[in-house]
This record gives C-alpha cells, sequence and structure tokens, in this order.
C-alpha cells in the first residue's frame, strides 16, 4: 500500500475524527475561557467585584459610612482624581481612596467619580485653586458639589504613627463623608467667642470644626446675642473676663441661657492666664475650677521641658466615653496637652450637684509636678486633670435632654501642632466632642482602619480549604468531565 494511500486511510479512520474533534474542542474551550476571563476582568474592575479578605475591610464601605450616606440629603457630588484611572492602581494609597470613591458611585447615583489630567491638561485644575500661587499635585483628590470644592492632600486620607511617621491606618472614609457634610444643607452653629484676646478664625480649632461640618462664626456678647439655633460656643484662650450682672452687658447670662437652653460650652485657658472672676465663678456651678499652675512630666512628655504632656485616658464616667474609640486601638496615639494647668473637680464624680455631674477627660501620670503660675514654686504632685466634662440631665417633653460643659487646662489643645499633624489623639477627642456636645451629625463613628494590618482575616482552617479547592478539588471535576466526554465519544 502506497505512502499516500495509508495516510488517506487514517485520515478517515475514527480515531483521528475523534482526536480532531476533541482538539478543535480543546481549542474553542480554551479560547472560550480566555474571552471569558477577559470579559469578566472589565466587568469586575468596573462594578467592583472582589472579595476583601483584608482585616480591617480596607477595601469595602463599612456599616458606619453606608448609615451616614444614607442620611444624606442628595445632591450631585463629584470625586475627582488629578490623574488617569490606571496610574491610581500604581499607588496602594491612592488605589484605596480610589477604590472607596468608586464603591461609593456603584452605590449612590448622586455620586460621580472622574479625574483630570494635569500633566497633559495643568489648566483644568484652576477652578479648584483657592490663588493663583495654589498648587495642586496628581497625587490631590478634589470633592466639589458643582460651587463649593475641598482639596485634599492624598496625606490627608491617613493617620500616621507618631513614632516614626508611618502610614498607622486608613482615615479617608472620615474625610470623604466630613467634606460632603460641609457642602450640605444647612449647618449646626458653633460660635466663637471674641472680645477678650481669644483665638478665633485662621486658628486650627476654627478649620477643624468647618471640617466638621459646622457654620463656623465670631460672635462679639458685648453686641450680640447668640443665635437659638447655635449648638456650641467656644471661648478659646482668653485673656481678659466677661462681663457679669455689675457690668453695662451681662456676657455670663447670655451664655448661662444659651447653656440651659440645650446649649453646650467649650472653654480653653492657660495657666498664665489673670483670674477671671465672672467666667471662673460661672465654671465653678459646674463643679470646675482651675489650678493657676504648670504642669511638668519630664517622664512622659515629648517635649525636653516636660510640659508637652501625653495624657493618659481614665477608663470611666462619661468623659472616658470621648477616647473609647482610641483605647480600643491595639496601638493607642498620644493625646497632647501643652503646657497646660490642673483643672479642679469641686465635687466627687459619682456626686450630683442640681441634676450636673463632673468627669474627667484627660489626666496625668502621678510623676507630674504642678508649679505656680505666678513664682514657680511647687504646688503638688500628680495626678491632674487636664480635661473635664461637666453635664447636666434635663427632661423636655418627658424626653432626657444633656447639655454640657467641657473645659480644658491649655489653649494649645486644638492648636495646629496637635490638630492638623495626623500623629496624635487631639483631634479625635475633639471629633468625639463636637458630636457629644454638637448633637448634631459628626461623622464620629467612621474610625480609621488600621492600614498596617493587611493581612488575610480567614484562618488557618479556612485558608487550607480553599487551598484545597483550588489545587485539588477544581482539577479533578473537570478531569472527569474531560473522561466522560472521551469514554461517551469512543464508544459512539
Amino acid at each position: 500500500m502506497s505512502r499516500n494511500k495509508r495516510k488517506q486511510s487514517f485520515l478517515q479512520t475514527r480515531r483521528f475524527k475523534y482526536g480532531s474533534a476533541a482538539a478543535a474542542l480543546t481549542v474553542v474551550v480554551i479560547a472560550l475561557v480566555v474571552v471569558i476571563n477577559v470579559i469578566f476582568t472589565a466587568f469586575a474592575a468596573k462594578y467592583r467585584w472582589y472579595a476583601d479578605m483584608t482585616a480591617t475591610k480596607l477595601y469595602e464601605l463599612s456599616e458606619e459610612m453606608i448609615d451616614f450616606m444614607d442620611g444624606v440629603v442628595d445632591t450631585k457630588i463629584s470625586i475627582i482624581f488629578c490623574e488617569p484611572f490606571d496610574k491610581l492602581e500604581e499607588n496602594v494609597y491612592q488605589k484605596i481612596v480610589y477604590t472607596t470613591a468608586l464603591n461609593l458611585q456603584n452605590r449612590y447615583d448622586w455620586i460621580d467619580v472622574s479625574y483630570i489630567d494635569i500633566i497633559t491638561d495643568p489648566g483644568s485644575v484652576k477652578p479648584y485653586k483657592t490663588t493663583e500661587a495654589s498648587r495642586i499635585k496628581t497625587t490631590n483628590v478634589i470633592i466639589t458639589n458643582g460651587s463649593d470644592f475641598r482639596v485634599f492632600a492624598i496625606e490627608a486620607f491617613y493617620t500616621f504613627a507618631q513614632s516614626d511617621n508611618s502610614v498607622f491606618a486608613y482615615n479617608g472614609e472620615y474625610k470623604i463623608v466630613s467634606a460632603i457634610l460641609q457642602m450640605e444643607g444647612e449647618h449646626p452653629i458653633a460660635y466663637f467667642t471674641t472680645g477678650h484676646s481669644e483665638t478665633v478664625d485662621n486658628s486650627a480649632l476654627w478649620a477643624l470644626f468647618e471640617e466638621a461640618g459646622f457654620d463656623t462664626r465670631s460672635i462679639d456678647l458685648v453686641k450680640e446675642d447668640i443665635d437659638p439655633a447655635a449648638k456650641i460656643v467656644i471661648i478659646n484662650g482668653p485673656l481678659y473676663d466677661f462681663g457679669g450682672y455689675k457690668d453695662d452687658v451681662n456676657e455670663i447670662a447670655k451664655l448661662d441661657r444659651f447653656v440651659d437652653d440645650r446649649g453646650s460650652l467649650m472653654v480653653f485657658v492657660d495657666p498664665e492666664t489673670q483670674e477671671l472672676p465672672e467666667l471662673e465663678e460661672y465654671l465653678s456651678e459646674w463643679g470646675i475650677k482651675f489650678g493657676r499652675a504648670v504642669i511638668r512630666d519630664y517622664s512622659n512628655a515629648v517635649s525636653t521641658d516636660g510640659t508637652a504632656i501625653v495624657s493618659v485616658y481614665p477608663t470611666e464616667g462619661l468623659g472616658a466615653s470621648l477616647h473609647k474609640g482610641i483605647r480600643d486601638l491595639e496601638s493607642q496615639p498620644k493625646t497632647i496637652m501643652r503646657y497646660c494647668q490642673p483643672i479642679e473637680l469641686l465635687w466627687e464624680k459619682e456626686e450630683a450637684r442640681n441634676s450636673r455631674r463632673v468627669s474627667t477627660i484627660l489626666t496625668t501620670t502621678d510623676k507630674a509636678t504642678a508649679y505656680s503660675a505666678s513664682d514657680g514654686r511647687e504646688i503638688g504632685k500628680g495626678p491632674f486633670n487636664t480635661l473635664v466634662l461637666s453635664c447636666e440631665l434635663q427632661y423636655i417633653l418627658n424626653d432626657e435632654m444633656f447639655t454640657y460643659v467641657m473645659v480644658g487646662g491649655t489653649s494649645q489643645f486644638g492648636s495646629d501642632a496637635y490638630i492638623n499633624s495626623n500623629t496624635y489623639g487631639n483631634r479625635d477627642i475633639m471629633y468625639a466632642a463636637m458630636k457629644a456636645l454638637g448633637k448634631d451629625k459628626v461623622p464620629l463613628e467612621l474610625e480609621f482602619k488600621l492600614f498596617e494590618d493587611n493581612s488575610l482575616d480567614i484562618t488557618t482552617a479556612e485558608a487550607t480549604r480553599w487551598t484545597v479547592i483550588y489545587t485539588f478539588v477544581l482539577p479533578v471535576i473537570v478531569s472527569f468531565i474531560g473522561i466522560g466526554i472521551w469514554a461517551k465519544r469512543r464508544h459512539a
């Protein structure tokens, strides 16, 4: 038999036909898998189909954020990145913020995510510059409602460790929600008093209230009355006293009426401030008295002179609730009270006076020492209270209502060094105080997600099970299917 005839005979055999069909089927299946993979990858990228197995769910919206966003009045919000999306995927810090934005866009039709390429089109960011000298970088994120906007550096979405300035946690949910709240409808009013040489506008504390969604205003109580819609009045570092009943205008009476009508008061006074008889008498009615001394704690301070004191967090009382989120962390950020005086409690924490109770927010260690602000002599050993909270229970239409007075022994608690550094706990305690004292929506529950723990949050047993599924079970299933097809065709 000739070679051609033998070749022709082989091509006509069932073995060749079924072998060719099997080969063709294999090619088709592989091609189909590739096509499906490409399509699935495209949809997964667009609609964020993934399983976030990080311990702190960095790539998912928290339930607390969803609760906040569900309560926001629909208003068109744009989250704009300053370089193409593919570039954002290359940087882990930008990618997490970008993922949060995309998750919001997929959940809420009034949120839009886009980008502008400031390298090829630098003029595109001009509408988002506050001055001609303003610089917007490729890592900036812009949040706008069309008429108002906020520009954030990528670092603003993270918290940094105080020890080595490394990235400690992701705080992007809070940053985005607070920006949206600032641009949404009516805002609760927070007044900063003036006329007593206080630190007012352009301060970090002022900016912090604005960032948290308050309508922040200054007020001269000699000339103005407090708006009934106000929630908080802040007295920050006064050098002179407030007018009392003997004066032409009784500023203390205005404050008293405001607090009595469910308002709240914050007072920060430095140790070397002269006596303020009217203000101090009013605070004494809330169980609070200034110590008139400078506290130093050389063993527990971040400054060589011992005045930048690292606070101790009490675990009991109403005041302790303001830093519970901090205390629950495995590595707690430090809260600094710099150049601070002791705050004395005029009655015991458990004792109530006229439905008022006083509690401690922050203290020093027992190694702290207080020195007289006037002559520098030693006047006592710690621990000392440095930030305290007094509250009063009222019943209005059978509902319990609380009013608060918070007092700190230094005006530097809300200074730029400790509020805007992203390394200290001062900011978080102020947010908690805003929520408690302001009685309005402040995104306090949006706790930061630990960035250092980016491990898979699954047990060893779960990891073993998934390994078996992917390396053994699935291949066996595919093999049985292949054997079944081969046997069926062989005996056809």
